[in-house]
C-alpha cells in the first residue's frame, strides 16, 4: 500500500505581474500550451508556490537565497532546478520534515541546489516511476540525506550527501529498480549508502564514501517489502575510511558496523573493483543476517523471483522469533582491500566451519581473509584448491536484540558530530540556459568493462 498524495498549500502572493508573465509563456499561437519556466522568487514568492502552479514538462527555476520551506510534488514531469548549487538552499531549521517531497509521483527531477537541516529527509521520492537527482548538495538532515522508496526507473548523480542519522543514500522496497548511483559522495551519515530489499538492475558505481559508521551496506529484512536483497551492482568505489564510533547505525547492525562494502542477508549481488581503506571490521563482508522478532518468514523462491510489483504481499499475523535472511550467490571480484582491523575481506557463517552458499570471491587484493584461504575455497573461476571452512571462520555473533542495540548506541549524552558543512559543489553545466529535463527514461546502465579500481 502506497501513501496517498496530499494537496499542496494553495497560491498565495501572486502579483498580476507575475500572472501575466506565465500565461505569456504558456501561450502559442493557436492556443496549445507548451513547457514553461516559472521562476523563484520573480514570479512566485515560494518553491512551493511555483510547483504548485506547474503543469508537465515544466520548469522551476530558482534563484540564489535561503528558502524556509517544505516543499511536496505532486505534478508530473516537472524538473526544479537551482540556479547556484551553493547558494540556492532549501532549510529545515531542524523543525520541518522534509525539504523536497516527491509522493506517488513520475518522471521529477531535482537539480543543482542544497538541502539542509530537516527532521527527517533532505529529497524524498516515494512511490515514483522516474526519478532524478543531479548535482544536489545534501547535508545535516535527521534521518536521511537522499531517500528513494518503492520508486524505480532513477538517476542519482554527481550528488553530495552528509550528516544523517540512518544513511546519507538510502535506496528501499524495488526489484527490479533500474536505478543507478553515479558519482556520489557520502560521509558522515550512519550508513553511506544503505540498500534495503531493494536490487536487480541496481548500480552503485564511481562514488566516493567515507567517514560514515558503515560505508555500503545491502541488507535483507522482512519490515520492508520486496525482500530478500538481490542482483545490485556495487563497482568502482572508493570506500573509506569508514568506521566513526559517534554514529549511529540500525538493524544492519554488528557485522556491517565500521566495516566498508557489507551484504547482510542478501543475494547474488556483484561487488567488483572496489578500492576499500582502513575499516576497524571489515574491508568487505558477506554474511546471513539472522532477524530476531521478524514481521514475516522467508518468501517462498518462486516468489522471490516474481518483479516485487506483481508479488501478493500478505500481512504478517505475527511475529516470527527469528528469519535467517541467507547470503548466497554473491560474487566479490577484483577488489583491493587494505587497513582492516579483523580481517580485509570475510564470509561468514551462522555456525563454525559452515560452507556458506554459492559465494564466491577472486582477484581480490586482500592480505586478510575469514575463513583463511576464502578466495582457494570459492573461487569464482576454476575449481576449488583448498577445502577447510573451519579455520579461522567467522561466525555472526549471537546476540538478542536487546544486546545488539546495546553494543551499537552512542553514549548517553554524546552530541554526534556530523563533521563540516560541504565544500562548494560542482554546478550542473548552464543551470540557467538549460531547458527543462524531466526524468521520464529510465538511466542508461553504466558499462562496468569502462571503469577501473580508483586511486
Amino acid at each position: 500500500m502506497r501513501p496517498g498524495a496530499l494537496l499542496g498549500p494553495a497560491l498565495i502572493g501572486l502579483t498580476l505581474i507575475g500572472v501575466l508573465a506565465v500565461a505569456a509563456a504558456c501561450s502559442t499561437s493557436d492556443g496549445a500550451s507548451e513547457t514553461r519556466t516559472l521562476t523563484v522568487p520573480a514570479q512566485f514568492g515560494t518553491v512551493q508556490d511555483a510547483v504548485d502552479a506547474t503543469r508537465p514538462g515544466d520548469l522551476v527555476l530558482i534563484s540564489p537565497g535561503v528558502y524556509r520551506e517544505a516543499v511536496l510534488v505532486v505534478t508530473p514531469d516537472i524538473t526544479i532546478r537551482g540556479t547556484d548549487r551553493n547558494a540556492v538552499v532549501l532549510d529545515g531549521r531542524g523543525g520541518l520534515p522534509s525539504g523536497i517531497r516527491v509522493v506517488d509521483t513520475g518522471g521529477v527531477a531535482v537539480e543543482n541546489l542544497t538541502v539542509r537541516n530537516y527532521s527527517v529527509t533532505g529529497i524524498t521520492w516515494i512511490a515514483a516511476a522516474g526519478f532524478r537527482a543531479s548535482h544536489v548538495t545534501v547535508y545535516d538532515n535527521k534521518q536521511r540525506g537522499i531517500d528513494v522508496f518503492d520508486s524505480v526507473d532513477g538517476l542519482v548523480e554527481q550528488v553530495w550527501t552528509s550528516g544523517s542519522d540512518e544513511a546519507g543514500i538510502h535506496v528501499a522496497q524495488c526489484d527490479p529498480c533500474r536505478i543507478v548511483v553515479d558519482g556520489a559522495t557520502s560521509s558522515d551519515n550512519g550508513v553511506g549508502v544503505l540498500v534495503v530489499n531493494a536490487g536487480r538492475e541496481l548500480q552503485v558505481v564511481r562514488s566516493t564514501v567515507r567517514s560514515n559508521r558503515a560505508g555500503i551496506a545491502l541488507h535483507s529484512t522482512s519490515y520492508s517489502l520486496c525482500a530478500p536483497q538481490q542482483g545490485a551492482t556495487v563497482a568502482g568505489n572508493l570506500v573509506g575510511p569508514n568506521g566513526r564510533e559517534d554514529l549511529t547505525i540500525g538493524d544492519v547492525g554488528i557485522v556491517a558496523n565500521q566495516s566498508g562494502i557489507s551484504v547482510i542477508g542478501g543475494r547474488d549481488n556483484l561487488i567488483s573493483g572496489n578500492r576499500l581503506l582502513d575499516h576497524p571490521q571489515f574491508g568487505i563482508v558477506v554474511a546471513p543476517f539472522p532477524e530476531l522478532d521478524a514481521n514475516a518468514p522467508l518468501p517462498e523462491e518462486t516468489e522471490v523471483g516474481e518483479p516485487c510489483r506483481t508479488r501478493a504481499f500478505i500481512p504478517s499475523s505475527g511475529r516470527v522469533a527469528v528469519t535467517n535472511w541467507p547470503a548466497t550467490g554473491n560474487r566479490i571480484l577484483d577488489n583491493v582491500i587494505v587497513g582492516s582491523g579483523l580481517a580485509d575481506l570475510v564470509v561468514a557463517a551462522l555456525v563454525p566451519g559452515a560452507e556458506p552458499s554459492d559465494n564466491c570471491a577472486s582477484g581480490n587484493l586482500a592480505a586478510t581473509t575469514r575463513p583463511a584461504d576464502l578466495q582457494a575455497l570459492a573461487p569464482c573461476n576454476g575449481t576449488a584448491t583448498a577445502t577447510d571452512w573451519g579455520r579461522d571462520s567467522y561466525v555472526v555473533p549471537d546476540l538478542d536484540r536487546k544486546e545488539r542495540r546495546k553494543l551499537l548506541e552512542i553514549d548517553e549524552g554524546v552530541e554526534p558530530l556530523r563533521g563540516p558543512v560541504p565544500p562548494p559543489q560542482a554546478q550542473l553545466p548552464d543551470p540557467a540556459g538549460s531547458p527543462a529535463a524531466p526524468a521520464t527514461d529510465p538511466p542508461e546502465p553504466v558499462d562496468l568493462t569502462t571503469l577501473r579500481v580508483p586511486s
